[in-house]
């Protein structure tokens, strides 16, 4: 299946040139479910496969490949020990070791989330720009999360 960014992409815009990870870490499975769960239900179908077709190279670069390589990367970073062949067993992980993990995993996942945000102001703001674009289908239109608390509109 086609996707709108390689792993690649996913690599350079979502990894530091310190994190000496390859694209073979990503694969194409990862990047379709990080735009079937993440950045089809803010565009819908028709910008998205308008996109896929080569439409809005610009929205694309700017806006949904940072979006895309963000969640790609929330969604593999815990899969990274295995695929990496890095897996130290122990008998004991110790509470630091899982509350850095989780404070990684909160980060990335607010990185990830303040880039849909920001792909959801763009098209909202320039929506005559978009003729696919169908705001009231966007459920970043209807509801928030903020920590722990969701509001609906």
């Amino acid at each position: 299946m086609k996707t709108l960014i390689t792993a690649s992409q996913v690599i350079s815009l979502a990894f530091s040139p310190e994190e000496p990870y390859s694209s073979s870490l990503i694969t194409t499975s990862d990047i379709i479910e990080a735009e079937s769960r993440h950045l089809r239900p803010i565009v819908g179908d028709d910008l998205y496969n308008a996109m896929l077709h080569g439409s809005y190279g610009e929205l694309v670069d700017d806006y949904v490949a940072p979006m895309v390589a963000a969640w790609t990367r929330y969604i593999v970073e815990p899969l990274i020990p295995s695929r990496t062949c890095t897996i130290h067993t122990t008998e004991r992980i110790t509470e630091a070791m899982n509350d850095y993990a989780e404070r990684q995993m909160r980060a990335l996942g607010d990185k990830a989330s303040t880039l849909s945000r920001r792909l959801s102001d763009h098209l909202n703001a320039n929506r005559s720009s978009y003729a696919e674009y169908n705001p009231n289908s966007n459920p970043l239109n209807r509801c928030f999360i903020y920590g722990n608390i969701i509001q609906v509109r």
